[in-house]
């Protein structure tokens, strides 16, 4: 990989990403962190670069027990690649652990060697006591769900935790009650997961959707809203669902209804879900950065978004909470 090349991907990783990254050679050295991942640990880009990762355990990649420390190192060590796996790792130096959820992938040369490891980090450490008050059994529905559709589109399953993430930090900058938060982050989770009813090629379409297509891609509010009905304890959040794709004026679907009419949760979950969906990369289109995403944000305000929620957001966004809340 030419210089030129690393560097603008750094560049794009400094300057778009609010998760944690990091990038190792071959030899488990460190070359690349960014600031939030250092947050994340509570360390600095100097206690790590040029260093092994190995550092962190003794010099191992495995435990006793023949357990990798870590994702990255695992990916590292065979080979293989990971995407959403939840592990609890400890901080810098530290017995102190944090839930990750974590993505790894290898750069390779043009003779196929392994150049490069790199992971992505989002803490979810107070996600995961959200899900401990919630009925096991229901939450491994939920999962299962989740999974059947990440087979399917993987983008949707980054993204479902990503708008879950922002919805919950929104939650607590509105300052709704611990029931809201709870079900604000339990919505982002399961917004799309109606998705598993709409046809691989148009979930997949790499390209602008024909008028049927989107008639079909549209009824995904809908499917998700009678699958979340039938589960106990959902009654509420299949009503978040169904509307997040109403729009303030009234112009969304699937039954046209605006203003405050729309659930509050899914006028929130409206504006989550398209800030997201315009800061990540499809295979049809290349990310905006978080300034141009929070400017369409404002410009729609009052059309397509609850114009308080709208400002609440991008207040938001630019404090420090959002850090907290996605990174």
């Amino acid at each position: 990989m030419c210089e030129a090349h690393f560097n603008c991907i750094m560049q794009s990783i400094e300057t778009r990403s609010s998760q944690g990254w990091i990038i190792i050679n071959a030899e488990y050295e460190v070359v690349y962190v960014n600031e939030s991942f250092c947050r994340m640990w509570q360390c600095t880009r100097e206690n790590l670069l040029g260093k092994s990762l190995l550092q962190w355990y003794d010099g191992e990649k495995q435990n006793s027990q023949g357990r990798y420390f870590g994702p990255l190192i695992e990916t590292m060590a065979t080979g293989i690649e990971m995407q959403n796996v939840e592990a609890r790792l400890p901080k810098y130096l530290s017995d102190e652990c944090i839930w990750q959820l974590v993505d790894t992938f290898l750069i390779r040369d043009n003779k196929e060697k392994v150049e490069f490891g790199v992971a992505s980090y989002s803490v979810i450490e107070r996600f995961k006591a959200i899900e401990q008050q919630l009925n096991s059994i229901n939450l491994k529905v939920i999962k299962a769900f989740s999974k059947a559709i990440g087979a399917r589109d993987v983008y949707t399953m980054q993204h479902s935790e990503k708008v879950a993430a922002l919805m919950f930090g929104l939650a607590e900058a509105m300052l709704l009650s611990k029931h809201e938060v709870t079900l604000a982050y339990l919505a982002g989770i399961v917004h799309d997961v109606g998705k598993i009813g709409v046809p691989e090629n148009v979930l997949n379409k790499p390209g602008r959707l024909t008028e049927e297509e989107f008639i079909l891609m549209k009824q995904h509010p809908t499917i998700g809203s009678d699958i979340l009905r039938q589960i106990d304890g959902f009654a509420d959040i299949a009503s978040i669902v169904l509307h997040h794709h109403e729009r303030y004026d009234g112009k969304g679907y699937p039954q046209q209804i605006a203003g405050e009419s729309i659930p509050l949760l899914s006028r929130m979950l409206a504006v989550c879900d398209s800030y997201d969906a315009m800061v990540s990369a499809r295979c049809y289109r290349q990310p905006v950065t978080k300034a141009q995403a929070m400017a369409e944000i404002e410009k729609c305000s009052s059309s397509q978004f609850d114009p308080v929620i709208a400002a609440c957001f991008l207040r938001f966004l630019n404090s420090d909470l959002s850090l907290a809340a996605v990174d």
